[in-house]
């Protein structure tokens, strides 16, 4: 039977919309990705946790040899996976199973430098990724879809995909009422990596590499931190697996958000200097004074250039719409909070279930819009219950033992 290829935009170069990408190229289809930015520098975090739910998506969108590269470069395993919660002291209040079970195998549950993965999904669609450029609006007919761009310009395809995240311009249009909540963790917002040396490993127990951690005291401070230990150095995963992929090396490191103490004025992202930076890193030092050594050792070590601030939000996400040639994946479609390390994984899953129902139009087995309404349908089914735990953080990450600390009595 003869293929018929669609022709998809793709609205955001992002994770999803870049494995989006893939997925589509792979199935025979062609496609072009719009992305505002004009550069990959724009700060969206540095560890990110991949499940088997993220992982499988990978495998099913990338080409063999760039998902091998992605596993090399993915962090040595957990001890244990799921989220735990230390007091002050790392002495263990509670821990909680990942929501999706670790796959049996070198590759349970892994986790992987976030501007590494964007390389890994940036590589070898330089003919149909165009950066500086945003998509700004579209109309539809039965036909196809006339997207307009940023700089005015108007582009034809048989689908749009919005992939352009929580303040989607397709979104807005598609579903109008859709409102952005904004939010933010107690104690937690600010990041940064510290650099793991030879000095800083001798002051650092074994627990911390246990996985995912929040350290917590009784007055509302907070440390989340997460180790990311490359099983490979980047340039011989790369010299053995893809050669014509560059990646830049990363050291082993700890992502860390720390809280400050209340009144710590942070100003807003394009207001911050090396200065700003430097102070923040001061006041997350006395918030968490008298805190194990290692904390304050890990905190007093951050690489000052790499902090900014994260400002949370989520979507409150429409609970159905009538099926289209246009729709939305990843943080356009249900944005979270990261209470779960869920947020990426279900946005992964979102590109790899809307390949597959493409890939049945274009091999004839069913119509556009009933296969882009079957994967809205199974994509608010997963994401939906899940974007709604994540916004119960304190009840959610590690078993609930945030939630009981809020309640606790200070103490001395």
């Amino acid at each position: 039977m003869a293929f018929h290829p669609l022709h998809v935009i793709i609205a955001g170069g992002g994770l999803a919309g870049l494995t989006a990408a893939h997925g589509l190229l792979r199935a025979g289809h062609t496609v072009d990705v719009y992305e505002r930015h004009d550069t990959v520098e724009h700060r969206q975090g540095y560890y990110l946790h991949v499940n088997p739910m993220g992982g499988d998506a990978l495998e099913r969108c990338l080409p063999e040899d760039l998902f091998r590269l992605y596993q090399a470069t993915s962090r040595v395993n957990y001890v244990r996976t799921g989220s735990i919660v230390r007091d002050e002291q790392l002495h263990e209040l509670s821990s909680q199973p990942p929501l999706i079970p670790p796959k049996e195998g070198p590759f349970p549950d892994t986790g992987v430098h976030r501007r590494q993965l964007r390389q890994i999904l940036m590589a070898r669609l330089d003919d149909v990724y165009h950066a500086g450029l945003g998509v700004a609006s579209f109309a539809q007919d039965d036909a196809g879809v006339t997207v307009t761009l940023s700089d005015g310009t108007e582009v034809r395809g048989d689908v749009l995909v919005g992939a352009d995240g929580i303040n989607s311009a397709v979104r807005r249009q598609l579903l109008p009422d859709v409102q952005v909540v904004r939010t933010g963790i107690d104690g937690i917002g600010i990041f940064g990596r510290t650099i793991i040396t030879e000095e800083l490993q001798a002051q650092l127990p074994a627990l911390l590499d246990e996985g995912v951690q929040m350290i917590v005291d009784r007055h509302g401070s907070r440390l989340l931190a997460a180790t990311y230990r490359p099983r490979r150095p980047a340039d011989e995963a790369c010299a053995e697996i893809a050669p014509d992929v560059p990646l830049e090396p990363v050291e082993p490191y700890i992502m860390a958000s720390c809280s400050v103490p209340p009144g710590t004025e942070i100003p807003p992202a394009e207001e911050w200097t090396l200065e700003t930076a430097e102070r923040i890193r001061d006041a997350m030092l006395a918030a968490i004074d008298g805190w194990h050594p290692a904390t304050r050792a890990i905190i007093a070590a951050m690489d000052v250039p790499s902090m900014f601030a994260v400002p949370f939000g989520f979507l409150d996400p429409a609970e159905s719409w009538e099926p289209s040639r246009v729709t939305i994946i990843g943080d356009s479609a249900h944005a979270m909070l990261p209470t779960l390390g869920m947020g990426a994984n279900v946005s992964l899953n979102d590109a790899a279930v809307l390949v597959d129902r493409l890939a049945e139009v274009g091999r004839g087995e069913r119509p556009l819009e009933d296969a882009i309404g079957a994967y809205e349908a199974e994509m608010r089914a997963t994401a939906y219950p899940i974007l709604r735990m994540a916004s119960h953080h304190d009840e959610n990450f590690g078993g609930g033992a945030l939630v009981d600390l809020a309640h606790a009595e200070p103490t001395a």
